[in-house]
């Protein structure tokens, strides 16, 4: 995909090109949905289009990075090791809301607490895997 500012890891990028003919698809139905089959009328204008489409685009980046994120945490092991002393620590979890590219959105991020070290962390996939 041309345009993207960033590298991607493979994984994403195996997914991208399906994703953007489903997100493709998306917003045709969304069009009909908010215009009806005969679109628009003609006293819309392309500025009106874009404004509409903002917050539309950014419910979407919500719902995609909430979920997201959401099950790549939910892969963790329900103990990890404290990175200080590798003590295994219960995980439990907090709301937070993090501000993405295209909006805010919020997930259920794990944390840990450790009670030998009295220190909190927050699982990383590298220590997780170990």
């Amino acid at each position: 995909m041309e345009g993207l500012e960033m590298a991607i890891s493979v994984t994403v990028e195996s997914k991208l090109s399906e994703l953007v003919v489903s997100a493709r698809s998306m917003g045709g139905n969304l069009s009909r949905e908010a215009f009806g089959e005969q679109g628009p009328d003609l006293k819309v204008t392309m500025a009106d289009l874009e404004l509409c489409l903002r917050p539309v685009v950014e419910a979407l980046a919500e719902g995609f990075l909430s979920v997201a994120a959401e099950q790549q945490t939910g892969r963790l092991a329900e103990t990890l090791p404290c990175p200080s002393c590798g003590r295994a620590c219960p995980k439990s979890h907090h709301e937070r809301t993090l501000q993405g590219e295209h909006g805010p959105f919020t997930w259920t991020e794990p944390v840990c607490y450790c009670d030998d070290c009295e220190r909190s962390f927050f699982p990383s996939a590298n220590r997780a895997e170990d």
